[in-house]
């Protein structure tokens, strides 16, 4: 029997529709769409997948309601098995006994006593009201080489005088799609607190996921927030100039 996901990529595929073309149109990464065709869920923002397989939906021509349905189904499913080995992992469980013999409790017991001890020491430790400093880069480790370009396209149009340039500061956790003058292209997953700045002589255009999560400034001017909570902009255009196309 064939998965969700199995049904989506083979429907697509019998349209004769790539899956690049597919990026093309709903601005979604190619990663993102071929973890919907496979399955892999886990890898997607948990905020996002619903928007994302309704997009996809779309661009493939399929009824997005009915689509997000079968989604659903899919995941009440899984859950069910989830659940179920879950209560036969537990069931099996509760059914073994566990004998120790005295050596083992007396073990058991000095090992007791040492976590005891150590947590009276942290907890009266005159240290316990320290300040701990955590500095935040910004970005997950698993963003550092999408880190790395975002500094080297700084780098590169940082000493041209007719540039623009574009800062990002997220205060939720945010989604956004960024083609700079119709050429370099960043897909960012921003979580709370953090900021990107970017240069381009020209245009910024943006699809932005939870638009009333994210702050945008041009040139030291900030704009009001786009969008509300959860709502999702499409295709928006901040001209070099400071003027706002939809």
């Amino acid at each position: 029997m064939e998965t969700f996901s199995e049904q989506l990529r083979k429907q697509r595929e019998e349209r004769k529709i790539r899956l690049s073309d597919v990026a093309v149109q709903t601005r979604i990464s190619m990663k993102f769409l071929e973890a919907i065709e496979s399955g892999n869920f886990e890898i997607l923002p948990e905020t996002y997948i619903r928007a994302f397989i309704r997009d996809y939906a779309k661009a493939i021509g399929l009824d997005p309601d009915e689509t997000i349905k079968r989604f659903d189904q899919h995941v009440e499913a899984v859950k069910a098995a989830s659940d179920e080995k879950a209560e036969e992992d537990r069931t099996k469980s509760s059914g073994r006994q566990i004998n120790l013999s005295t050596t083992q409790k007396i073990g058991l017991g000095a090992a007791g006593i040492v976590i005891l001890a150590v947590l009276s020491y942290l907890a009266f430790s005159p240290e316990k009201n320290a300040t701990v400093t955590r500095i935040d880069y910004g970005y997950e480790n698993t963003q550092a080489a999408n880190q790395q370009r975002f500094d080297s396209a700084y780098a590169a149009t940082k000493m041209e005088p007719d540039s623009s340039r574009l800062v990002l500061d997220a205060v939720d956790s945010v989604w956004v799609n960024l083609v700079i003058d119709d050429g370099r292209t960043y897909d960012l997953l921003m979580k709370p607190g953090t900021k990107a700045a970017f240069w381009g002589k020209k245009k910024f255009n943006m699809t932005i996921g939870n638009a009333g999560g994210l702050l945008i400034s041009l040139n030291g001017h900030q704009y009001p927030p786009l969008g509300k909570s959860g709502a999702v902009i499409r295709d928006l255009t901040i001209m070099k100039d400071g003027t706002i196309r939809k």
